[in-house]
């Protein structure tokens, strides 16, 4: 809650000092209501918990520790398809309680996270923490000169990009240096 707090206080200071007030887009409202209800006005559709197990085993099965191109390619094949049938999810039951219907409206979040997952491995060609690749087994030291980041780009897709890891301080290097 103090997060929330500081971020809405932070927010309207900035905008009371750049004499601007924040706005509502009607329209933008209206079309998030229309997509979070649409599940209950379909007839026909795919059950978003069976979408939902899909992800978790395919993610599980080819972006797990153990990594390789040709299986992230095939988990992005995966998601693609499951990215349709999220867009055709049918909820039963009323909106009352239903957990099948919060899990329609994650599942866009789920495969926006297992897409920037399995795009940001695919560009590390090197071994390196907790996971890594069967096809790429040693540690490369570019690799180490760098933070993957995942953003909405300029086209409103997923962007993949690096950004530089400033230099370490040489008094910490040297610590991490003795203790590896």
């Amino acid at each position: 809650i103090y997060l929330i707090t500081f971020f809405i206080s932070t927010l309207l200071s900035s905008l009371k000092s750049n004499n601007r007030k924040p706005g509502v887009d009607d329209a933008a409202i209206v079309g998030a209501i229309a997509a979070a209800v649409e599940p209950f006005e379909r007839k026909h559709g795919e059950n978003p918990y069976t979408i939902q197990t899909k992800l978790q085993d395919s993610m599980q099965d080819l972006v797990g520790i153990v990594r390789t191109e040709s299986e992230m390619k095939e988990a992005l094949r995966v998601i693609a398809t499951l990215k349709g049938q999220a867009s055709r999810a049918l909820v039963p039951g009323n909106r009352q309680y239903n957990p099948g219907w919060h899990t329609a409206i994650d599942l866009g979040s789920m495969l926006t996270c297992a897409a920037a997952i399995t795009r940001s491995a695919l560009t590390r060609k090197e071994s390196r923490g907790g996971h890594f690749r069967d096809d790429h087994p040693d540690k490369v030291a570019e690799f180490g000169t760098f933070n993957t980041v995942c953003r909405k780009g300029p086209d409103g897709r997923l962007a993949v990009v690096r950004e530089p890891i400033p230099e370490m301080r040489s008094d910490l290097k040297r610590i991490i240096e003795e203790n590896a």
